[in-house]
């Protein structure tokens, strides 16, 4: 589990994978004390390993997953449309 600031809306999101259980992040509603979570990843392999930090430089946190059995990969923040 890790915490990071996906929407920058100045509260983390909590970022969850584990080796029994599906990836989820857990979008923060503002408020501090609602979440909606949002399943990511295939469905393969087990994750043991998440990291988040801004890999390709435009601000916006993303979210680096290691797995077994499976491809590790990147999920790269999208800022939204203006």
């Amino acid at each position: 589990m890790i915490a990071a600031d996906l929407n920058r809306d100045g509260r983390p999101e909590i970022i969850v994978g584990y080796v029994e259980a599906a990836g989820v992040i857990y979008f923060n509603d503002g408020t501090g004390k609602k979440y909606q979570p949002v399943p990511f990843g295939d469905g393969q392999g087990a994750i043991y390993g998440m990291a988040a930090a801004d890999l390709d430089g435009d601000g916006w946190p993303d979210v680096v997953v290691a797995r077994s059995d499976a491809p590790c990969f990147v999920m790269f923040s999208r800022p939204p449309k203006k």
